[in-house]
């Protein structure tokens, strides 16, 4: 493997080279050299209008469905998927079946991943079964290598179970996530509550489900101590609890998923089950308060919230069709389709250092001599997601058919590559 990266503006901050326009080789998985006017006659050569190049992305939140669910998608193919979309490392939720709550079963599932493309991270279960009751045997499953502990979409309601988990979690240092929805005030809720559930005569889900669930959990985190994460926020209200929380001390981080940043309620006037998602697409006052903070650095993290579902369970009546959109491969481009280029440069290490961080992972260098672990991509581009393209099992992609920004020109890590001949 041979290829020369050409006029690419390279993008971290730790680097000399942080946003200027360079050429990169890379041999056999290695970064040889990082200059000016390289040349290399018998290199695969990498071009574009305005290329980019960064490190890979870190994805916070994904579940691939395996085990249990492999006709939705499985490890192979969110792999795949995974790393077509740029990200060379993803972390794993717990919600398969079985659980992933045993030390045997976070050790399966990274070892069913350990030749992958990417590299696999798991999130031990929180709770047993995620019922939110009883925690698990958490020290087990950190020492067979799960890096932090969530209940994936099922929020803890058990105020004592929440407080337990925080409290045993400071043996190991581990990080505990929580996806913030207060159940009794969003139960049968399918979309935000507002003007377009009132239109569609669909029951809403309030903003303040998810801000409740937030107060309580910092309130039991100011009085716990350790480390907290919330996966996803949607509202602007959310935004600024967490601001204040994290001027308070709190150890508190959060994420938002991609089509957060792009999205608003109001693609929902058609009923496209696509777009049903949890927590539900919010307002655009909303949206621009979540893309404001995660440049400045409120809100911590982007992630795909990958959710591949088959047609059995998507395309049903909107009150009856699963959440989640099976986004992994194109997270990045919604992202990018939502900002200037000044907002996107300014947003990117919530894809790349801040989520390494958060997961206590070593940051990945862009410099000669280091293993080549890099995404490059075409800003001054727009490229048609096309089904055909996709490597997801998922078929809940609402943006098939649709042009977005930045298409994915190539993904190195280590001996594994991808690149776009689109």
């Amino acid at each position: 493997m041979h290829l020369l990266i050409k006029s690419a503006k390279l993008f971290q901050e730790s680097s000399p080279h942080h946003q200027q326009v360079v050429d990169i080789e890379v041999i056999e998985g290695v970064i040889q050299r990082i200059g000016v006017n390289l040349l290399a006659s018998d290199a695969t050569k990498i071009t574009g209008n305005d290329l980019w190049v960064s490190p890979g992305f870190i994805d916070t939140y994904a579940f691939f469905r395996d085990p249990g669910f492999e006709y939705k998608e499985d490890m192979a193919s969110g792999c795949e998927a995974a790393f077509r979309g740029g990200f060379t490392r993803v972390l794993l939720q717990p919600d398969t079946y079985p659980y992933i709550q045993t030390k045997g079963e976070v050790q399966a599932m990274l070892g069913k991943a350990a030749h992958a493309p990417i590299q696999v991270l798991v999130a031990g279960a929180l709770t047993e079964n995620l019922e939110g009751k009883d925690i698990t045997e958490m020290l087990d499953m950190h020492r067979a290598g799960a890096v932090c502990f969530s209940n994936g979409d099922k929020a803890v309601a058990d105020t004592s179970a929440q407080m337990r988990a925080l409290q045993y979690a400071q043996h190991v240092n581990a990080l505990v996530m929580s996806y913030p929805n207060d159940t009794f005030l969003s139960k049968s809720g399918q979309v935000h509550e507002g003007i377009v559930s009132t239109q569609l005569g669909l029951k809403g889900i309030p903003a303040l489900a998810e801000e409740m669930q937030i107060e309580r959990d910092l309130a039991l985190l100011s009085y716990t101590g350790g480390r907290l994460h919330f996966s996803k926020i949607s509202s602007a209200r959310s935004v600024e609890l967490l601001r204040n929380a994290k001027n308070a001390g709190l150890q508190v981080t959060c994420g938002v998923s991609a089509h957060h940043l792009l999205l608003n309620h109001e693609v929902l006037a058609g009923f496209d089950t696509n777009y049903k998602v949890m927590p539900p697409l919010r307002t655009e006052n909303d949206r621009k308060v979540l893309l404001g903070a995660v440049i400045e650095g409120v809100i911590d993290v982007i992630c795909s919230d990958h959710q591949p579902e088959d047609i059995e369970h998507k395309f049903l009546e909107f009150d009856l069709a699963k959440p989640g959109i099976a986004g992994i491969e194109t997270a990045f481009s919604v992202v990018a389709s939502a900002c200037t280029e000044k907002q996107l440069a300014a947003l990117l290490p919530a894809l790349t250092t801040r989520p390494a961080k958060l997961l206590g992972l070593p940051e990945v260098t862009l410099e000669a001599g280091a293993p080549a672990e890099l995404v490059v991509f075409d800003f001054g581009a727009t490229y048609q997601v096309e089904r055909a393209n996709l490597r997801t099992k998922g078929i809940n992609n609402p943006f098939i058919g649709q042009n977005l920004k930045a298409p994915i020109r190539l993904v190195v890590r280590g001996q594994h590559q991808y690149i776009s001949h689109a």
